[in-house]
């Protein structure tokens, strides 16, 4: 069996920035994703508002323009949104501390 060296502090904060940089990626994809879905049905929201606006119109189960199979479908990519932010945010709080 190899032996594999300890990681220096150093390199541990390069391994957290890159997987924040991941979940940052995953979660531009997954708010894409919202977008492209929402704006196939004649949804939209300004970027500059961010994806808060479309994941409001998800939850709104009032909202007639969105049809119930296809709110669930996205509410499903609300919900790993979110997820996603909740981990990047976690990232940039433990690495602050460091």
């Amino acid at each position: 069996m190899q032996v594999v060296p300890t990681e220096t502090p150093e390199q541990h904060a390069s391994l957290v920035l890159h997987t924040q940089r991941r979940f940052i990626r995953q979660q531009i994809s997954v708010i894409n994703s919202i977008r492209s879905r929402l704006a196939k049905l004649g949804i939209g929201a300004p970027r500059k508002r961010g994806v808060e606006p479309l994941l409001q119109v998800i939850a709104d189960s009032n909202d007639a323009r969105l049809p119930k199979i296809a709110r669930a479908r996205v509410a499903a990519l609300g919900v790993q949104s979110r997820q996603l932010e909740a981990q990047i945010l976690e990232l940039k709080r433990w690495q602050s501390q460091a």
